[in-house]
């Protein structure tokens, strides 16, 4: 289901960041006919918004421990100033 609305798809977007901040991997969809915006909206308590999507949201989570197999950001660039330029480096 598309999100037709700038801040649900702001909010599901950072959701999803979140996710993947803690190592976590979002692998399902959102329901057909579900609006988790609405759901938000609409239950006053929020243990009735997390009961209401963790039938779905729960078991499409992967927690991921890939990030064990990449090296250590201190190994890989010795300086700050090589972090720096590593981010802000782009091609023409």
């Amino acid at each position: 289901m598309p999100l037709s609305r700038g801040s649900a798809a702001v909010g599901f977007v950072v959701l999803l960041s979140l996710f993947l901040a803690a190592n976590m991997e979002f692998s399902g969809q959102i329901p057909k006919a579900v609006q988790v915006d609405w759901e938000a909206i609409l239950n006053f308590e929020p243990n009735a918004f997390v009961d209401s999507v963790k039938s779905w949201l729960y078991p499409s989570l992967k927690v991921s421990t890939s990030w064990k197999d990449y090296p250590d950001v201190s190994s890989t660039f010795a300086t700050t100033g090589s972090v720096v330029a590593a981010l802000s480096s782009y091609d023409d």
